[in-house]
């Protein structure tokens, strides 16, 4: 193509115009459906999304049903969820772990500490049950505390703010201070730091922490017994003495969109599936 005219005529051919829900033309509009669908895939085909070993994020869960179908491994029934949310926090773990890699070798040790002193322990894998291992996210060895990033959207994040620390989150964070308890590491505190996933700045960033003490012991020996429990159900499920359907379930309305046999038609007929907070 040469010369100012043929540019010219190129440019003039008609385009199609108008505005679209995911881009400005029907290209765009397509390009954007492709881009969703290399995200889903990926989320789906995550490390994480593929487990099929329960880890501390997923004992502290309230729905029975919900941990049973994992345990069973039944077939996962979710077919609204968007994993936008997830994709964002699997980034930004990945990138925190780097982050904090890379502050180990600026730190200068303090009086008292060995030059080789390593403050930051990242993605370290922890076992606070023989059968229930799980990565924790970060440990610092100069303060003694288990840390676990969560990427969070405003509401679940002032819920944080609030103190009403889903309970879910808060025997996730007892059951790895365990597991580096038990791996020999001194654990003082746990803590959560909320990253605000809808803002644009870090000024959204909160943490909230308990001492890992008597209340943190109380809530293990619940957890581990409730895994108990809901293995027994398991159990049954498998050997066909009970179905899903029967295995008693906790509707949390922020809590089962997110579930993996989440169905909302559940409530409205026979479709398989748990309806969740509808019915």
């Amino acid at each position: 193509m040469t010369g100012g005219g043929t540019l010219a005529a190129f440019f003039s051919q008609p385009k199609t115009g108008g505005r679209y829900v995911s881009g400005n033309t029907e290209w765009a509009q397509r390009l954007a459906a492709e881009v969703k669908s290399v995200v889903r895939t990926a989320t789906e085909w995550a490390p994480r999304s593929q487990q099929v070993h329960l880890g501390p994020s997923e004992l502290g869960v309230e729905c029975d049903r919900q941990v049973v179908g994992k345990l069973v491994r039944e077939q996962h029934t979710n077919h609204v969820f968007d994993p936008w949310p997830s994709f964002v926090g699997t980034a930004l773990h990945a990138a925190l772990a780097e982050a904090f890699e890379a502050d180990n070798h600026r730190l200068a040790p303090l009086p008292g500490e060995p030059d080789n002193f390593r403050r930051w322990f990242t993605e370290h894998r922890v076992t606070p049950h023989p059968e229930h291992s799980g990565t924790a996210d970060l440990y610092d060895a100069r303060q003694f505390a288990v840390i676990d990033h969560k990427c969070l959207g405003d509401d679940s994040r002032q819920k944080v703010v609030d103190g009403k620390i889903p309970r879910k989150y808060r025997r996730q964070l007892y059951l790895y201070g365990l597991g580096y308890a038990r791996a020999g590491f001194r654990v003082d505190r746990v803590a959560l730091v909320a990253y605000p996933r809808t803002r644009s700045t870090l000024d959204g960033l909160y943490v909230w922490e308990t001492p890992f003490d008597g209340t943190a012991v109380d809530e293990l020996v619940d957890t581990f017994a409730e895994t108990q429990r809901r293995k027994a159900y398991a159990a049954a499920v498998a050997a066909g003495q009970m179905a899903l359907e029967q295995v008693p379930r906790t509707p949390i309305r922020d809590e089962c969109y997110f579930c993996p046999f989440y169905r909302p038609e559940g409530g409205h007929g026979p479709a398989v599936g748990c309806p969740g907070t509808v019915g």
